[in-house]
């Protein structure tokens, strides 16, 4: 009469929630920031703060973006640029 079985309706749910978790592609990873890589890495190692990254985006690239977005992306990038060499 009892039809419920929670380990077999946990399994499930958790097989599901492992399906949805997929790993993102290239794509779904890159950053819009990375088309700009020699630029924004000049400039950084010039001495422009985020701040004025930004501004550079926006006004000769049309492009708005958050400043910690660009902050983030510059530390990921010094640190891979820093580990190739």
């Amino acid at each position: 009469m009892n039809d419920f079985d929670a380990q077999a309706i946990a399994a499930q749910l958790k097989a599901q929630s492992a399906a949805r978790r997929k790993p993102r592609t290239y794509n779904q990873r890159r950053s819009v920031l990375d088309e700009y890589k020699y630029e924004l890495l000049q400039l950084d190692r010039e001495g422009c703060s985020g701040t004025q990254l930004q501004t550079w985006l926006a006004e000769k690239k049309q492009l708005r973006v958050e400043r910690s977005t660009i902050n983030r992306w510059l530390h990921r990038n010094r640190v891979q640029d820093n580990s190739d060499g």
